[in-house]
């Protein structure tokens, strides 16, 4: 069955940049409301005018997933002005390239923090108003990674798959509600997520070991999550090949410990520069 999403409301966090923005934008085309959340109040308010632009409603709510009090104050917010909350797509995250025994625990911790436990409150805040409606959508931005664990971003990789294994759990559990639950496996995506990853490894040049058959737009990302919204469904492959792919890791694991292997060895020369 396909969904009229005229008029619904949705939140996104990490919605400053990349995918976060391009689905905002995406969804104002569509018709639906947009509740903007990041920590950088500057580049929301940018996105709002594009929203604005298509004669959409646009909430800004300066918002850091990794503080409790900012996520209820943006549901809070959200229902405050439009009465309603019909789509909570927990979008924001990070990662950075970084060997496990130079991981300090703090970074380990804090990344989990923002990630997952983000992702975890963002849930728990917008749940009552679901299912006080009997409906609503939850969009989760997962990634391949949490399938196939990366090398020196195997950190990163395990918030991801936390994410993708909750996801899985939630989709039964919150259907009798009739809440939908998706989640989404980026590859490698053309956003600001190279520019942090370099900045808090302290080395140039990671984006250069991503080929480019491995990237893609956030607006390519994000018309594949509007035809999530529109018919909803478990998972959402913006690179459908990549499905294919992440399973004959599994079904293949010498292939893919070789490629990972060389994977490996391009980002040990990297961190060593």
């Amino acid at each position: 069955m396909t969904k009229k999403l005229t008029d619904q409301v949705i939140v996104i966090t990490g919605a400053s940049a990349g995918i976060g923005a391009a689905t905002a934008i995406a969804a104002a085309r569509a018709g639906m409301h947009i509740v903007l959340a990041a920590r950088r109040e500057d580049k929301l308010r940018q996105v709002a005018e594009l929203v604005r632009a298509t004669g959409r409603q646009a909430l800004v709510v300066p918002c850091d997933v990794a503080i409790d009090d900012d996520v209820r104050r943006l549901v809070d917010q959200t229902v405050g002005q439009f009465g309603r909350l019909d789509v909570m797509f927990a979008n924001a995250g990070y990662g950075f390239m970084a060997g496990i025994e130079t991981l300090g625990d703090a970074d380990h911790r804090a990344i989990f923090e923002t990630n997952y436990w983000g992702m975890v409150r963002c849930i728990h805040a917008a749940l009552p108003q679901m299912k006080k409606r009997k409906s609503g959508h939850i969009v989760v931005t997962s990634s391949i990674v949490g399938r196939v664990g990366l090398p020196f971003y195997a950190h990163y990789s395990a918030t991801k798959a936390a994410q993708d294994a909750l996801a899985t759990g939630l989709r039964v559990e919150l259907e009798e509600y009739g809440i939908d639950v998706s989640t989404v496996y980026p590859i490698g995506t053309k956003t600001e997520f190279f520019d942090v990853s370099a900045k808090m490894a302290g080395r140039d040049g990671i984006r250069e070991n991503t080929p480019a058959i491995f990237m893609q737009t956030p607006e390519h990302v994000a018309r594949r999550i509007m035809q999530c919204l529109r018919r909803p469904c478990p998972e959402v492959w913006p690179a459908r090949w990549s499905h294919v792919g992440s399973s004959l890791a599994h079904l293949l694991p010498r292939i893919t410990r070789m490629a990972l292997r060389r994977h490996a060895r391009k980002d040990r020369a990297l961190l060593e520069k």
